[in-house]
């Protein structure tokens, strides 16, 4: 690689002597009139590659004829080295090498020795002199393109949208005359209208409004559930400056990319700074995943204490360990659910249990289903409903004390009190909690209702389908719980190790907002 500071003189009309330096770097720096050479001569007595700078075996720098003749001295040679003080003569040309700054291989200044005449400058004046009437034919051209331009882009479009009767005969055509003002291909969403731009743009020149989206969103959610906060953030914030349509976040005529935007600016805008926007706020200010968020809210199902038989959602957040507990109304350890277990059917009965075995995804996210009884735990669980010996044994329906009681009744009335107790100490208290008695109930006991919690993240989208090849228990640590009431949620701590915010990092994926969280989420707001 060479190094090579040029150095240009030239003289003024009043004969001053000035200078301009560049700096060049390249393997071989060329010379010549060609416009890819690195010094270039505009000169037509130079060839069109002259010569060649460049470092020969032995390090040193030499300047190298191509396709022109080169002098020192008025000696003409092919190849000369250029050390200090070097005058070469290129054409009507000069080249000196000078001494060089140490950030430099070699410093060499040029010099035009012999202009042009006079006449020559006459000559390429003449030779240039253009067709007769070529001007008089571009301008006609230049009128009819024109005019044509002005016909398909704005005169046809324009008669479209002004005259009714011509709109409605267009809209029968799978393209119109006011195609041609798309300024890009329609997303997959909108594939099956978007020729017929007036479903969207309802006046002419006027950007598209809320209430065209609306007429075919009627079910999209708001993001705020209460209606005067909604239309007082989003109408007349000052952040939002004239207030923000659906529009800004919805960018069409975008194909292939998305039609809802996937960065964080909009979000930011109002929740880096929430209490501006809504002084009662009790939510906590967000600028990004990785430097800025809250810890997670986990939703628990709870029972109003004045009003025992309801329940309402409770949001707490992981940071508050000594309240993270469920009370599902089971009694379930994890711990003896993962890997090998004992079966129902002696020491013999070894049964290897993963996670899907219970746990079962759905759908192209794989949302996973409520456990059920019949499904996922009876294989293993059936003997807990079976009383009597030998050939006297029979079982009891799961899930309904009153069949439970009937069915004693029918099968062994004599033995119904003993049974009855043996199911409420050991049978059905083998995984359920027993609710407290009640006077003048029709069964001498009841199971507490069973609140599983199937949506702990409620504010936030989680997709299983995408996290499949990561093992269930790199998120879930279960294998040491030993209670139902242990809670298994992954935290904030635990997303960062793949993940980063709006920004990518090494080894983690970045994610934005819309990530998790989904804008149109306001029949949720209940919950927070």
């Amino acid at each position: 690689m060479i190094n090579c500071l040029l150095i240009k003189l030239s003289h003024s009309s009043r004969g001053v002597l000035s200078r301009s330096y560049r700096t060049l770097t390249s393997e071989e720096i060329s010379i010549g009139r060609g416009a890819e050479c690195g010094i270039h001569l505009l000169d037509p007595r130079l060839s069109m590659h002259h010569a060649v700078i460049k470092r020969m075996d032995d390090g040193k720098i030499h300047l190298v004829a191509i396709n022109g003749e080169l002098a020192v001295d008025g000696v003409v040679q092919k190849n000369i080295e250029l050390s200090h003080g070097t005058l070469v003569s290129i054409g009507p040309y000069q080249i000196k090498v000078e001494p060089a700054p140490p950030d430099v291989d070699i410093a060499i200044s040029l010099m035009l020795l012999q202009r042009l005449p006079d006449d020559f400058q006459d000559l390429k004046l003449r030779t240039h002199e253009p067709l007769r009437g070529a001007a008089s034919f571009k301008r006609r051209m230049a009128l009819w393109m024109a005019a044509f331009i002005a016909l398909v882009f704005i005169g046809l479009p324009l008669a479209q949208n002004l005259i009714p009767s011509l709109n409605q005969t267009m809209a029968q055509y799978p393209l119109g005359f006011d195609r041609v003002w798309s300024p890009g291909h329609v997303s997959n969403a909108h594939l099956h209208f978007g020729s017929q731009c007036f479903n969207c743009h309802e006046k002419l020149t006027e950007q598209v409004n809320d209430q065209a989206c609306v007429k075919c969103h009627q079910n999209t959610a708001p993001h705020i559930t209460d209606p005067a906060l909604q239309k007082r953030v989003f109408h007349s914030s000052g952040r939002l400056a004239d207030g923000m349509r659906c529009a800004e976040c919805h960018k069409e005529h975008k194909a292939p990319h998305p039609l809802a935007k996937q960065d964080n600016n909009n979000c930011v805008k109002c929740h880096a700074d929430i209490k501006a926007v809504d002084a009662k706020s009790a939510l906590s200010n967000v600028k990004d995943f990785d430097r800025s968020h809250p810890e997670f809210k986990l939703s628990f199902i709870r029972e109003h204490a004045e009003q025992p038989g309801t329940t309402h959602i409770e949001r707490i957040p992981q940071s508050e360990s000594a309240r993270l507990a469920e009370q599902s109304g089971l009694k379930f350890p994890h711990s003896q659910h993962v890997g090998l277990v004992q079966g129902p059917n002696g020491v013999m009965d070894i049964r290897e249990l993963n996670c899907s075995d219970c746990h079962r995804g759905v759908g192209k996210e794989m949302r996973i289903q409520a456990v059920e009884f019949k499904r996922d735990c009876q294989s293993c669980h059936a003997n807990q409903l079976q009383l009597g010996l030998g050939d006297k044994t029979f079982s009891v329906p799961h899930g309904d004390e009153e069949a439970v009681m009937n069915a004693l009744i029918a099968k062994a009335p004599k033995d119904k009190a003993r049974y009855a107790t043996s199911l409420k100490e050991n049978g059905c208290a083998y995984c359920h909690e027993i609710a407290p008695e009640k006077k003048d109930d029709s069964v001498p006991w009841r199971v507490k209702k069973v609140t599983i919690n199937q949506d702990w993240f409620s504010k936030a989208q989680f997709n299983h389908a995408s996290h499949r090849t990561q093992k269930c228990v790199a998120c879930h640590q279960v294998e040491q719980s030993e209670s139902s009431h242990d809670v298994a949620m992954p935290d904030r701590k635990n997303c960062l190790r793949c993940h980063s915010g709006n920004s990518p990092k090494p080894k983690r994926i970045a994610s934005s907002c819309m990530s998790c969280h989904s804008f149109h989420n306001a029949h949720l707001a209940a919950l927070k």
